[in-house]
């Protein structure tokens, strides 16, 4: 399986609306796709529940207590897309949980790897802002990671909090691809964001994966509690997010191997 986190160092950002939308992306051009959040916020399935009635469903919380089964944590999502979401949880179980993760460090690459997942399939994980447990846990497998900016400067200042846990946890390992970055909502009219962009673009070079220009369409599409590709086909988004996706793909088939092992 290709594992892919997308990754921010501060909130804000749109990190899950990125992580929805390539995973939709993803699922278009015919890939078999595992959205899983890892985000105690439980936001993804706003972006990718085909039903926003089962928000009270299992998630991954219930299943990695045995609750429940990972197959009846998971949900049908918008264009295929297979959801597993991080569940309901109160503060005194997330502390628990947490715990359990830290003492865990392979927890995520073992459970991945119990899935059996077809070696053609994408695993998206939607990881917190900043350093976390989840993280961690999210980066020991990443093959490839999505870094969400904004074309403002706290978006610039945190990139060295993010490579010092890429360096970490990724580049030592044999099957860790590239970390990568979406700059998110940029806004031509603005000079502010066009400085910025320019800069993030001289500095991130062959790293940067894609510029997704601001859109209403986006907004418009979550609060009518539907994808932007199915909301508006031919809008900026979906293109830029295309080309995202694209950019993705190309770096998987540019690697020595493409990675369908999960390395301890």
């Amino acid at each position: 399986m290709r594992v892919v986190s997308v990754i921010a160092a501060k909130g804000g950002v749109g990190k899950t609306t990125v992580t929805a939308n390539l995973c939709i992306a993803l699922a278009a051009s015919g890939r078999p796709v595992l959205a899983i959040d890892l985000d105690p916020q439980n936001a993804l399935r706003f972006h990718l529940a085909a039903d926003l009635r089962a928000g009270d469903a299992a998630g991954l919380v219930d299943a990695e207590r045995g609750a429940c089964s990972w197959t009846q944590a998971m949900q049908r999502g918008h264009h295929g897309v297979v959801l597993l979401p991080f569940g309901a949880i109160d503060d005194e179980a997330q502390i628990d949980l947490e715990g359990r993760l830290a003492a865990q460090p392979h927890w995520l690459a073992d459970t991945l790897a119990s899935f059996r997942l077809p070696d053609d399939s994408f695993v998206l994980l939607d990881t917190p802002p900043g350093p976390s447990v989840y993280l961690q846990q999210a980066l020991r497998v990443s093959q490839l990671n999505v870094v969400t900016l904004l074309p403002d400067a706290g978006s610039f200042a945190t990139l060295p909090i993010v490579e010092r846990m890429v360096d970490k946890y990724c580049r030592p390992r044999a099957d860790f691809i590239a970390s990568t970055h979406v700059i998110n909502q940029a806004d031509a009219s603005r000079r502010l964001n066009r400085d910025v962009l320019q800069t993030l673009r001289d500095e991130l070079g062959p790293q940067l994966l894609g510029v997704v220009q601001q859109d209403q369409a986006v907004s418009e599409a979550l609060a009518s509690a539907t994808t932007v590709r199915h909301y508006a086909p031919h809008s900026q988004a979906v293109d830029d997010f295309a080309h995202c996706a694209d950019r993705l793909l190309a770096h998987f088939a540019a690697a020595p191997v493409a990675g369908t092992h999960l390395y301890r």
